[in-house]
């Protein structure tokens, strides 16, 4: 059975939003995070990065992914299917507690904040 992402993140004191998390951070910057089940045992945490008129000033948003995945655990970056570059972690459910599932959604967070001021020089 899947974890309840939304359960969890209660449980681990996030604020949750219509369709998903809320993360403040340093600066009064904030990222929203969303959360599915694709397969059993796994959410997917992903967050947009940048959207596709930023991608547009871009030379090479794939290469750019790419090269931010050479540095990154834990977090993968792409162009999703609607143009836009997201940050995303597969997390397993088997015995996730609430304190894992929030240092997963805290990282996700930080970690896809960084590359959006990198693209875009701004706060979503």
């Amino acid at each position: 059975m899947t974890a309840d992402w939304r359960s969890l993140s209660r449980q681990a004191g996030l604020r949750l939003t219509d369709d998903g998390i809320e993360v403040s951070l340093a600066d009064q910057r904030r990222q929203v995070l969303h959360a599915d089940a694709p397969a059993e045992d796994t959410i997917k945490l992903w967050s947009v990065v940048a959207r596709p008129a930023a991608l547009a000033r871009l030379r090479t948003p794939l290469v750019d992914a790419w090269r931010r995945n050479r540095f990154s655990e834990l977090i993968g970056f792409t162009v999703d299917t609607h143009g836009r570059m997201i940050g995303e972690a597969w997390v397993p459910t088997a015995g996730l507690t609430s304190d894992e599932w929030g240092y997963y959604v805290q990282l996700v967070a930080e970690a896809c904040d960084r590359f959006e001021y990198l693209i875009t020089g701004r706060d979503g």
